[in-house]
């Protein structure tokens, strides 16, 4: 077996053509149903080029519709311009999940404007006025893109040290890009950090089929090798992305797992059937990512409903036998791991805000009881394997 993986590759048998046009890290040329988000960024940030400060800008929406990748995006194209007049624009992106504090944030930042010093171990306060210094100096005008980042521990300090140190600056200015998924997450931010970076919000829709199909023809085509896609593997991933709150990182990472997946069969063409044994891996891996990297408050909520779950604890309802748990058993329950592990546990409101969430993010089931029940009574049902949810969220918890 071994000796057939290694013949595979020195022979170069492949569909692929160009297989990191399926990463999410790739920006393509072109992004299809998203040109009128390009367009309102575009203007947004477009003052720059006249020496004028721009408007901060809070973009928000669910995973894969392309709130990463058109902020890349149009902060490449502002900058290829600007340099095509002689004008001193940089644009640093800064993934806040890598770098979760103001000071790992400032550190990227002055590293990438003073090719890569090394600034670890110094003062904040000493890398912050380096920053501003080469701001001065270059006359910069420096777009800082925030991605994740409701993952910061100090989002209040971070956004206003940077939007404040516009005071500072005689010459040049520091705008910020900030991008979440988390749709309720300015509501959690105090009012001054509110006034500095969301002085422009843009919320970012799921795509549709249509929309979906568009961006898997546009990047089949520079991913594979002509004739490699069977065109009803093409349709068929739109329509299980589209049936997944229209993710377009979940589309590609389909299309990408089933060409692997034809690459170890040594096959010529993706098929549908490639595609199925696809969905079952890559849907498993998504959702054991997105809990990994889950908010510290909702990984306790979850973990709580993953041991209940494992305990077998609750109903049967839904018609598929798995156990469903009402939101008074889960609260108690997250109350009673919250002071296990030494946290304080969030008010019902908050909870229930949670809850919420986590269904949106396709990882519980949660409808409204009926008659029988009391109150607000919510009915939750895990919706992935609680032993592998479990594991994953005591990782990095409880070690």
């Amino acid at each position: 077996m071994i000796d057939d993986i290694l013949e595979r590759q020195i022979k170069g048998k492949t569909v692929f053509k160009n297989r990191d046009a399926l990463s999410p890290h790739y920006i393509p040329d072109h992004l299809p149903y998203r040109e009128e988000q390009i367009e309102e960024l575009t203007k947004t940030i477009a003052p720059v080029l006249s020496g004028k400060k721009p408007e901060n800008v809070f973009i928000y929406g669910k995973t894969g519709t392309g709130k990463t990748s058109v902020s890349k995006f149009v902060a490449r194209k502002v900058k290829e311009f600007a340099e095509k007049h002689g004008i001193g624009v940089e644009v640093i992106y800064i993934n806040c999940r890598m770098h979760n504090t103001r000071t790992n944030v400032f550190v990227k930042i002055a590293k990438e404007l003073r090719d890569g010093e090394n600034f670890l171990g110094l003062p904040t306060s000493y890398i912050y006025e380096r920053i501003l210094d080469e701001v001065r100096k270059r006359n910069l005008r420096l777009i800082v893109i925030l991605d994740e980042i409701d993952m910061l521990k100090n989002i209040a300090d971070t956004v206003y040290s940077l939007n404040r140190a516009n005071d500072e600056l005689e010459t040049g200015s520091i705008s910020l890009i900030g991008i979440s998924n988390v749709l309720t997450l300015k509501d959690r931010l105090d009012a001054r950090t509110k006034s500095t970076l969301c002085q422009k919000e843009m919320v970012f829709p799921p795509y549709d089929a249509e929309g979906l199909r568009k961006i898997l023809t546009d990047r089949a085509h520079i991913a594979f090798r002509d004739g490699a896609v069977d065109p009803a593997v093409i349709a068929k991933t739109a329509a299980f992305a589209a049936r997944q709150s229209g993710d377009a990182r979940y589309a590609l990472q389909l299309l990408l797992r089933a060409g692997d997946i034809a690459d170890e069969e040594g096959a010529d063409v993706v098929t549908v059937e490639h595609l199925e044994r696809a969905k079952e891996k890559v849907e498993e891996d998504i959702i054991l990512d997105m809990v990994s990297q889950l908010p510290l408050n909702q990984k306790v909520v979850l973990l709580a409903i993953a041991e209940l779950a494992e305990k077998n604890a609750g109903m049967r309802l839904f018609g598929s036998g798995a156990p469903v748990l009402t939101s008074g058993e889960v609260y108690t329950a997250y109350t009673q791991l919250a002071e296990r592990i030494g946290r304080d546990a969030v008010s019902d409101r908050w909870f229930r805000e949670y809850i919420s969430e986590l269904a949106m993010y396709g990882i519980l089931h949660v409808e409204q009881a009926g008659k029988g029940f009391r109150g607000n009574t919510r009915l939750i049902r895990l919706k992935f394997d609680p032993q592998k949810i479990k594991a994953v969220l005591e990782r990095s918890l409880l070690n």
